[in-house]
């Protein structure tokens, strides 16, 4: 049992973190979509209350279990709208493509103010689809060419499960992409001497700083172009964060601590950094042709 002892830290960090996981992927199953504006008000709201309440009980077993457990399955009924939307997107880019229907952005003739871009209404820049072979008649979301081939993908497509095996080849690569970024950042961790921790400084000024500039482009900018850009950066940045974590595990094993708090805050980082790297990794994915 003493020889032991310094992995019991690693044994219980890595249990509630593939808990945490299973939890979340049978609750993504379960819910595809919100049904209500309600619902997604209490995912939301019921995700951040219990990471608060993480943080609180981490200290107190088994009660900081059950908070995790409860979180984890938030998460997931979370991820599986957010999944469905990222799939749905992807398919309607398939169907548009077969249809011969092409993209451009136009530049509105009058810039609206920052209060009109921040309410949503008079983007500077909007969506145009035309037909190949129509290059000059250009149509956006309102019209009613658009209209009819939601209408028609809505009915043919996604009913019919249409594109459905290259959506899933998009997931499987995206769940293989976080993987080897686990296993590449825990062997970097384990086999280079050297202390990560000065990452966490910059890594948390870079989050913020990406939070910040996804709000401004979901409310203001309205651009697909950022939003994958921002999905790099968030690919660069959760990558690093896990390096930082695992090195915070590696620390705490040295120091002897094999407490379940800390087996809890670190399993729950790592878990963070995994959910929203496999994320940023799907939008990418999903939006290259």
């Amino acid at each position: 049992m003493y020889v032991m002892e310094p992995n019991l830290l690693m044994s219980r960090t890595f249990l509630i973190l593939g808990g945490m996981l299973i939890i979340t992927t049978i609750t993504a199953r379960l819910n595809k979509a919100y049904e209500t504006s309600t619902e997604l008000f209490i995912t939301v709201g019921g995700s951040f209350l219990f990471l608060f309440s993480v943080m609180i009980f981490a200290d107190s077993y088994p009660i900081n279990l059950i908070v995790v457990a409860i979180f984890s399955g938030f998460i997931g009924w979370s991820l599986g709208p957010t999944i469905a939307y990222i799939g749905e997107s992807f398919k309607f880019r398939k169907y548009l493509k077969s249809k011969m229907v092409l993209s451009k952005s136009i530049k509105r003739e009058q810039s609206p103010t920052f209060w009109e871009k921040f309410m949503g209404a008079n983007e500077e820049k909007k969506t145009g689809y035309y037909y190949k072979s129509e290059p000059s008649k250009i149509f956006d979301r309102n019209s009613n060419e658009f209209k009819e081939l939601k209408d028609d993908f809505d009915k043919n497509v996604l009913h019919h499960d249409r594109y459905n095996q290259e959506w899933q080849n998009v997931v499987f690569q995206a769940m293989v992409g976080t993987t080897l970024a686990v296993i590449i950042a825990g062997t970097i961790v384990a086999f280079i001497p050297t202390d990560f921790s000065f990452l966490g400084i910059f890594l948390w000024i870079a989050l913020l700083a990406l939070i910040v500039v996804e709000i401004l482009n979901a409310f203001v900018f309205k651009s697909e172009r950022r939003r994958i850009l921002y999905s790099y950066c968030g690919v660069v940045i959760f990558s690093l964060y896990l390096i930082y974590d695992f090195n915070y595990l590696e620390k705490a094993i040295a120091a002897g601590d094999n407490s379940w708090g800390t087996a809890v805050k670190i399993a729950v980082n790592l878990y963070l950094d995994i959910i929203n790297l496999f994320i940023d990794l799907l939008e990418i994915l999903a939006s290259s042709d």
